[in-house]
């Protein structure tokens, strides 16, 4: 079947992934975990070179050890500083000057040497490209395992923990795993992104919590549900607790391998070749009987991927390949946005158009059960506030009337919890009714209210929902306003309009101009009935721009 290959045979594409530079970042939770200088005596060579080498922290000790038992001519006569670190900080050390960069480095994933290119213009020549393998399993509380049949339930499963595909491979694999299942007609691209809204808006709520693979295992045994880990962290976890195991399943499709290439790092110079064969005399070291089997006691299956013996881990799984890389780069900006809880403004029409009938309802009605329907989808860590508008309605020249200030959940208005507040205002909204729609003043004075407060913690924006043009003669021009908006616009601290244009009766080649003049996204609810949908896609949507994208 296209997209897999045979039973734990994984073929490592780090070539083939080679000319896609623009790959997201993709970093490995974990830390600086200290240096261990491997030497031995230094018998049968007459001088013993010094190799610093950068290891996943995963997989570091057992190399460690390996290295030292391992004879110093095996070892190309060469004493090996292995450094436990986190393959983020490898990758700062090899993007900038830093003069602790390493000689060698095993990452967890083949994705960190191409990050490395998208940063320095070059790919790091690959001495082993696996030196051994594990993958993404889902882990369950022991005796509660419902094996998922795709990655996509997996990812669309509310209870199922992934961590953070920006800092955990294991948890950017089992994504992956949905794109090449999507390449095979079993999900599609747009299920996988829609599957990762809730995941990454809940993740926005824990993220200061422990999340890397071990955590998750621990939490999957501690507090029940399931989590996506790594087979290695499992067979780890359930060797320290023999008494009460977790149980870990892949869906049927396969999964996709981290494959813990040996990559030269070193920078281009004399000391290159030398740095070069001692790398070649570690793969050889790696690739020993003893190396293997303690690999393997370790957790790890070796790098031809045959699974671990005595039923250790989730025995013969296919290998997931993604054919078209290119979506993950999207996949991966999308999740850095929507992780980030949501200060937002919501703007709503109460011109005298909104009464018009739209069936049994009206179209103020519809969007009033819209917007109490969607106010349940903001996290306790949005930031939420609420105006109303049409020509007037605030007094004067003033086209807005604030019915709620711009304000995180626990605040109190009117006696009121914020969120309870918005509920009560949202109900007033058919009482407002009337009058032209004043829509220029409205969306200028809202995209600068957000602004005053902009929070580099949140996505700063403004939702607004209109069923016509602007009426409201004293107004700047749309040209007017969509200069001001890009002028106003600060490209580090972005606000973003997301419009939502109610009936054909809105103006959707306005809205989308407002919304382009931010980097935000409009739509347009044809049908009344289709307010409801339109409202919640709203609610969900970030922009690509965000950040300088």
């Amino acid at each position: 079947m296209s997209g897999r290959h045979g039973a734990g045979t994984p073929r490592n594409p780090a070539y083939a992934w080679a000319a896609l530079a623009v790959v997201a970042v993709v970093v490995v939770v974990g830390g600086y975990f200290g240096v261990q200088a491997v030497r031995a005596g230094g018998g049968g060579c007459d001088t013993v070179d010094q190799v610093s080498l950068a290891v996943d922290p995963t997989v570091a000790p057992v190399i460690s050890d390996i290295l030292s038992t391992s004879d110093v001519v095996e070892r190309g006569c060469t004493d090996f500083e292995v450094r436990a670190e986190a393959p983020t900080d490898t990758a700062t050390e090899l993007a900038g000057t830093d003069e602790n960069r390493p000689d060698l480095w095993i990452p967890d994933s083949t994705l960190w040497l191409l990050k490395t290119l998208r940063s320095t213009g070059a790919l790091p020549e690959v001495t082993k490209s696996s030196v051994v393998n594990t993958m993404p399993v889902v882990v369950t509380r022991a005796g509660e395992s419902t094996p998922a049949n795709t990655w996509l339930e997996v990812l669309q499963a509310p209870a199922v923990r992934i961590g953070d595909p920006l800092n955990s491979s294991a948890s950017l694999a089992s994504i992956l795993g949905a794109l090449a299942e999507s390449e095979v007609a079993i999900s599609d691209a747009q299920a996988v992104s829609a599957a990762l809204v809730p995941k990454a808006q809940d993740f926005g709520r824990i993220v200061d919590e422990p999340h890397d693979t071990a955590d998750l295992v621990e939490q999957a045994a501690t507090d029940g549900g399931s989590s996506v880990a790594t087979e290695q962290s499992v067979v780890a976890y359930n060797s320290a607790h023999p008494d009460a195991p977790v149980v870990a399943t892949v869906p049927p499709t396969g999964s996709y391998f981290l494959n813990y290439p040996l990559a030269i790092t070193a920078a281009a110079g004399p000391d290159y070749d030398r740095v070069k064969d001692a790398g070649t005399a570690l793969s050889s070291v790696l690739a020993t009987t003893t190396a293997t089997d303690a690999f393997a006691a370790a957790g790890f299956r070796q790098a031809s991927g045959i699974p671990l013996a005595d039923n250790a881990g989730v025995g013969s799984v296919a290998s997931l390949e993604l054919k078209n890389p290119l979506a993950i780069e999207s996949t991966l900006r999308d999740w850095s946005v929507l992780a980030l809880p949501l200060r937002t403004l919501v703007v709503e029409d109460v011109s005298g158009s909104m009464a018009a009938k739209s069936g049994d309802s009206t179209r103020m009605a519809l969007t009033v059960e819209a917007s109490l329907g969607a106010n349940a989808l903001f996290s306790d860590q949005t930031e939420m506030g609420l105006w109303a508008f049409s020509i007037g309605l605030g007094g004067g020249n003033q086209d807005y009337r604030e019915l709620v200030p711009l304000g995180p959940v626990s605040n109190v208005v009117n006696g009121l919890p914020q969120r309870e507040a918005i509920l009560a205002a949202i109900g007033t909204l058919p009482s407002l009714v009337g009058g032209g729609t004043g829509l220029y003043d409205t969306t200028l004075a809202a995209f600068r209210r957000v602004k005053e407060g902009y929070d580099p913690k949140f996505v700063n924006s403004v939702i607004l929902l209109t069923d016509g043009t602007n009426e409201d003669e004293g107004s700047p021009s749309l040209d007017q306003l969509v200069d001001t908006l890009q002028r106003e616009q600060d490209p580090v601290r972005p606000v973003v309009i997301v419009t939502v244009g109610i009936t054909t009766d809105a103006d959707p080649v306005a809205l989308q101009r407002i919304s382009a003049a931010t980097g935000g996204t409009s739509y347009v609810a044809e049908d009344p009935r289709d307010i409801p949908d339109v409202f919640v896609q709203a609610l969900n949507s970030r922009t690509q721009r965000i950040g300088g994208e």
